[in-house]
């Protein structure tokens, strides 16, 4: 894995796959000191990941 520390922040870019499609996002930081990570749905849509009712939050 690729990081770059821009003097302020440390990112990645990352390829996420789902049901045989993939997604890569560039710029993705890294927090070292976080619990979750969260992406937006509008953007897991682009590879078919979607809400449904009942999901946890």
């Amino acid at each position: 894995m690729k990081m770059v520390y821009d003097g302020q922040l440390l990112t990645t870019t990352i390829t996420l796959c789902y049901r045989g499609k993939t997604l890569q996002l560039s710029d993705i930081i890294i927090d070292t000191g976080s619990s979750h990570t969260v992406f937006s749905p509008d953007v897991l849509e682009a590879i078919g990941v979607t809400y449904e009712n009942g999901d946890p939050v």
